[in-house]
C-alpha cells in the first residue's frame, strides 16, 4: 500500500513534468534546487534522527514521548536556522551565487518544521499501521505540490518553492493534532528525558551516516551554484530528480523485500545466493533505462520536455552508469546490519562523499567548466558506487569480474535488440519517433518477462 502511495504521487510528478518545463525556465529550476538541498541537508538531522526510534519502543507511552523529543529537536533547530538566516542571510545567499532569489531564503526554517513535521508524522503512522491513511497524505501531498506549480506560474520561482513545502506539510498537521487529543497523556518533560538518554546513539551515530548519504549528493547543487549559476543547478537537478526518482521507488520496495528474506538466507546459509540473485535482477530491471538514457538520452529529454531541457538529456546521459549502479547497491545496502558490518558501511559512505568532495574541489580550483564539471562528477559517482558494490558482493564471495561479465552481456544483448528503435528515434515528435517509442516499451516488457519465466536474471 505505501509502495503503491509513493508510486502514484511519483508518476504525478512525472505527469506534470513536461507542463512545469513550459511554464519555468532553467534558472527557476536551478534556484529550487540550490533552495531543497539546503533544505534537505538541514531537515535530515532536524529531529537529530530520534524520529526513527518511534517504532521501537513496546509502549505508545514511551513512543509518545519520542515523538515529542523529535518535536522539541525540530522546533529548537528551526528557530537556530531563523537565528543563522536572520543574521547571516545575505551572505549565504552571496556564497551561492543567489542574490536574485536572497528573499526566498527566509523561507527555509518554515520549510524544515514543516519537513520534519511530516518525518515524524510518517514514523508515527507507520507504528500506528495506518498505511492507507499514509499512501493517500503521499498523494495528496503531490497533487497539492503540483497543483500549487501549475496554478501559481505567474508567481515565478516562488511558487514551486510554494508548492515543495506546502506539499510536504499537507495532511501531517491535522493527523498530529487529531493524534494528541486522543493521546499525549503520557508525555512529560521526565520521560522525554529518559527517552532522550535511551536512545542517544540515533543523534551519536546514526546522523554521520546520514550527513554524508546526503551531502554527498546535496551539496552538489550548492557548490555549482556557488561556481557556474542556477542554470547549470537546473539542468543537472531536473535530470537526477528524473532518472532517480523511478529507480528510488523500485529500489525501496525491493529492499523491504531483501530486508525480510536476508536473515533466514543467512541462518542456513544461503546468503551469498540471496544476494547475487537480487543483484541480477536489479541489473536486468536498470538496463532498458540505462542503454536509452545513455545512446539517446538528449534527444529524449528535447522531445518530451522542450528542446530547451537538451542539455538536461546530456547531463542523464552521464548520470546513467552512476544511477545504474546505485540501484543495485542501495536495496542490497542492509547487507551491512545482517552482517552486522556497520564500520564498513560507514566507511563506505565516508569514502564515497571523500571522492565526490574532491572532485568537486579539484574543479574549483582548476576553474574547470561546468558542463565538465558535471561529467567529472558522475564518473566519480558510478566508480564509487561501483567500489561499493565491489565491497558488499565480496563480503558474501561474489566477485568483479562474475559481476561484470554478466551485466555486459545483458547490456550488450539489448543493445542489439534495441538497436532498431534507437536507430529510428532523432527527438523529433513524429510517425517515426512514436513506433520507435512503441516498440521500445514492447521490447522492455517483453526482456523483463522472458528474463523472469527463463530465471537467468
Amino acid at each position: 500500500m505505501l509502495i503503491g502511495g509513493s508510486a502514484g504521487a511519483q508518476l504525478l510528478t512525472l505527469a506534470v513534468s513536461p507542463i512545469l518545463t513550459r511554464l519555468y525556465d532553467p534558472h527557476d529550476f536551478g534556484t529550487l534546487a540550490v533552495f531543497t538541498a539546503m533544505l534537505v541537508c538541514v531537515s535530515v538531522l532536524a529531529c537529530l534522527r530520534y524520529e526513527l526510534a518511534i517504532a521501537l519502543p513496546a509502549s505508545d507511552a514511551e513512543a509518545e514521548n519520542v515523538v515529542a523529543l523529535s518535536v522539541v529537536c525540530l522546533t529548537v533547530t528551526s528557530l537556530l536556522c531563523t537565528l543563522v538566516i536572520l543574521c547571516f542571510g545575505d551572505e549565504i545567499a552571496d556564497v551561492l551565487n543567489w542574490e536574485h532569489a536572497s528573499g526566498y531564503i527566509w523561507l527555509l526554517p518554515v520549510g524544515i518544521f514543516a519537513a520534519g513535521i511530516f518525518a515524524v508524522t510518517e514514523k508515527w503512522m507507520v507504528r500506528s499501521h495506518h498505511f492507507s491513511r499514509l499512501a493517500k497524505t503521499k498523494l495528496l501531498q503531490s497533487a497539492t505540490s503540483n497543483g500549487i506549480q501549475l496554478g501559481g506560474y505567474s508567481f515565478g520561482v516562488l511558487s514551486l518553492i510554494a508548492g515543495a513545502i506546502v506539499g510536504q506539510s499537507l495532511g501531517a498537521g491535522q493527523y498530529i493534532v487529531r493524534e494528541i487529543r486522543q493521546r499525549g497523556g503520557g508525555v512529560s518533560w521526565a520521560g522525554i528525558a529518559a527517552v532522550a538518554s535511551r536512545y542517544r546513539n540515533f543523534p551519536l551515530f546514526s546522523t554521520w551516516g546520514v550527513m554524508f548519504n546526503v551531502a554527498g549528493v546535496q551539496l552538489v547543487p550548492l557548490v555549482f551554484s556557488a561556481l557556474f549559476g542556477t542554470i547549470v543547478v537546473g539542468y543537472f537537478a531536473f535530470a537526477l530528480r528524473l532518472v532517480q526518482g523511478p529507480t528510488t521507488l523500485i529500489g525501496a520496495a525491493l529492499c523491504n523485500v531483501f530486508i525480510a528474506h536476508a536473515p533466514a538466507a543467512l541462518r542456513e546459509g544461503r546468503l551469498a545466493a540471496v544476494v547475487e540473485e537480487m543483484r541480477r535482477k536489479l541489473a536486468v530491471v536498470g538496463i532498458p533505462a540505462l542503454v536509452l538514457l545513455t545512446v539517446s538520452g538528449p534527444d529524449l529529454f528535447a522531445a518530451v520536455f522542450g528542446e530547451k531541457w537538451r542539455q538536461a538529456g546530456v547531463y542523464a546521459r552521464w548520470m546513467a552508469p552512476w544511477i545504474y549502479l546505485q540501484f543495485q547497491v542501495s536495496p542490497i545496502s542492509p547487507l551491512a546490519q545482517i552482517l552486522e558490518a556497520q564500520k564498513m558501511e560507514l566507511a563506505a559512505n565516508f569514502i564515497t562523499f571523500s571522492m565526490r568532495a574532491v572532485t568537486l574541489a579539484v574543479c574549483y580550483v582548476w576553474s574547470v567548466p561546468g558542463n565538465t564539471s558535471v561529467q567529472a562528477f558522475c564518473v566519480v559517482s558510478a566508480v564509487a558506487y561501483l567500489a561499493m558494490l565491489t565491497l558488499f558482493m565480496s563480503r558474501v564471495g561474489v566477485g568483479l569480474p562474475a559481476m561484470l561479465m554478466h551485466d555486459i552481456r545483458k547490456i550488450l544483448l539489448f543493445l542489439l535488440c534495441a538497436a532498431p528503435a534507437l536507430y529510428l528515434f532523432d527527438g523529433s515528435v513524429d510517425v517515426r519517433t512514436g513506433l520507435a517509442a512503441c516498440y521500445f516499451m514492447i521490447l522492455s516488457a517483453g526482456w523483463l518477462y522472458r528474463e523472469r519465466r527463463t530465471g537467468t536474471w
